[in-house]
Parts: structure tokens; sequence; C-alpha cells
């Protein structure tokens, strides 16, 4: 079942794929076709055989007239499987054989261990001419500043889910919660839920020290707020309980109730939601299974697979 922080970046990619692009440009120097549009397309590339092969995400670049001119397959990966080097050539020829346009694979990894695995070349494809995967490591990501989300937001993004949980990340995850503040909107609250979520306790604190330390300029806009929701409440309780671990706790309450509130907003905006489907929402109290689904919502594609999401619950 794939897990959240191998959904996270897809979540990214899914809602501005031409990031992928600016990405290969700027980190690998990659020179791509002109295009107009750059659109998430079908992924599944199945054949007739007792098989099935599902790449992550796959990119159409358009030109004007909505013709293809390239297609990108996107896989991220958070560790080593061999079993991958073995079926990635087959979703590139898959949809090279589909578009008949050129076509590549790029591999998104936090890890650079596993960075280094991805780009080795399959020689096993083809005798004398290799097959080499693109790859977005750490090495490649940038490393932005917070001072560097304005002129790019969407990497600033991608850059604080690759580097955000790293030694040294917390002025990464710094700069992807402003470039998801500076999205507005439900993208806004969506995207700090999936940074913040990447982040263990240790990169937690540290988070908390490069905003004190910074005298973060926002601490009364949305990221300073969003921060600190939690951690008020939790500040109340444990005044009125008498008990330390009211602070901890009060952040995991706010932390649920604003994915709670996430959830309803976009599935409102997805589908007519039920008086079943809302009380099903507001009865969740596990904020993990909130924040998958708040991923998976925005990734389903049509009302039918909403209801079936909000089914489970």
């Amino acid at each position: 079942m794939p897990t959240l922080d191998h959904e996270a970046p897809l979540a990214v990619l899914r809602e501005e794929p031409a990031l992928v692009v600016e990405l290969l440009r700027r980190a690998l120097e990659v020179e791509l076709p002109a295009f107009a549009t750059a659109v998430v397309s079908e992924a599944d590339f199945t054949q007739p055989l007792p098989a099935e092969f599902h790449a992550d995400l796959v990119i159409h670049l358009r030109d004007e007239a909505q013709r293809p001119v390239m297609g990108i397959v996107v896989e991220v990966q958070r560790a080593r499987d061999d079993d991958k080097r073995w079926t990635w050539p087959l979703y590139v020829c898959a949809l090279h054989a589909r578009l008949q346009r050129p076509t590549c694979l790029v591999v998104l990894t936090s890890d650079a261990g596993v960075a280094r695995w991805a780009a080795r070349s399959i020689d096993s494809f083809q005798p004398g001419a290799t097959f080499c995967p693109l790859v977005l490591g750490p090495e490649q990501v940038p490393r932005l500043e917070p001072e560097d989300a304005a002129a790019a937001p969407w990497v600033a993004i991608v850059s604080a889910l690759v580097h955000g949980a790293a030694a040294g990340g917390a002025t990464a995850a710094l700069a992807g919660i402003e470039g998801a503040r500076l999205l507005g909107g439900e993208r806004a609250s969506l995207f700090t839920d999936l940074i913040l979520a990447q982040l263990d306790d240790v990169a937690r604190r540290a988070l908390e020290v490069v905003m004190e330390t910074r005298k973060y300029e926002y601490k009364s806009d949305f990221a300073r707020s969003y921060f600190e929701r939690g951690l008020e409440e939790g500040r109340q309780k444990g005044r009125e309980e008498g008990r330390e671990e009211g602070r901890e706790e009060g952040r995991e309450v706010g932390r649920e109730e604003g994915l709670r509130q996430a959830l309803l907003a976009l599935v409102a905006r997805r589908a007519v939601v039920s008086d079943e489907q809302r009380a099903r929402i507001v009865a969740c109290a596990d904020p993990d299974r909130l924040l998958r689904l708040v991923v998976e919502v925005g990734a389903a594609a049509d009302d039918g697979a909403v209801a079936r999401l909000l089914a489970e619950l």
C-alpha cells in the first residue's frame, strides 16, 4: 500500500505537473521541447499478459493545439527495489508507443543512496544503448531558503519534501510552508500538512527553533498561526488540567481539527457532501487517516471515487 511519504510528492506534481519540467531544467539542465501545457495522464501500462504495470504518474507536454510533444513517466522511490529496474523501461516504451513522441523516466527521491542506485544505467535493456533514468534526489533538488519561496513556491514545496526531514533541513521546511502560504486557499493547508507530516519530532523542534531565531516575519500570518494553533490549545489544556503533556496533546488536537476542516472543504469542492459523509469526517479522530484522505480525495478521478474513499471511514 502506498505510504504518505510516497504520495506527498505525487500530490504536488498532480496539482502542478509543469513543475517536473522546471526541476529537470534547473537541476539536470535537460533540454525539453517547447510546450504550452503540462497535463496528468493515464499511468496504466498493463499489457496483454498476466501482470499489471502502473507507473506513479504520467505527464504529457502538449502544444497549443493540445497535441502531445513529449511524455514523462514519474516514479517516487523511497528505497531500493531492484525489480523496478526491469519495469521502468517498460513504462517508457509503452508511453513512447502510445504517444509516438519523445519520452523519459524521472525518478524522485529524498534519499541520496537511493538516488545513486536509481541513476545507474540499465545495461540489460538494449546492448549498446543503455537506459539511464533521470534522477532528482537531494543533490539535484535545490534546498531553498524562505526568502526564495516567492519566486518559486512550487519548487519550495518539493524542496521541503525532499530536504525538510534531513539534518539542517528546517529552513527548507520553512521555505515550503511559505511557498504553500503563497498558493493560498485549500492548497495552503494541504501542502503545509504534507510538509509537516514528513518531519519527525527532532525536525519539528528544529523548525520551531528556526522560526524563533530568524524572527520569522509571518508570525501573525498563515504559517505562524497554522504552526502554533495546536500549541496554544495544548497550553490551555495543560493549564486547565495541570498536565505538562497538554502541550503535545494540544498540538495533535489542533492538527486533527485542521485536517478535518481541510478535508471537509476539499470534499465540498469535489462533490456534494451528504450528511452521512460529513458525520463520518467529523467523527474521525485519526490524524494520519485524515491526512491520507486529504491526499487521496485531492487526487480522486471523479465524485464516485470520492464517495468510495469516504465510505472507508
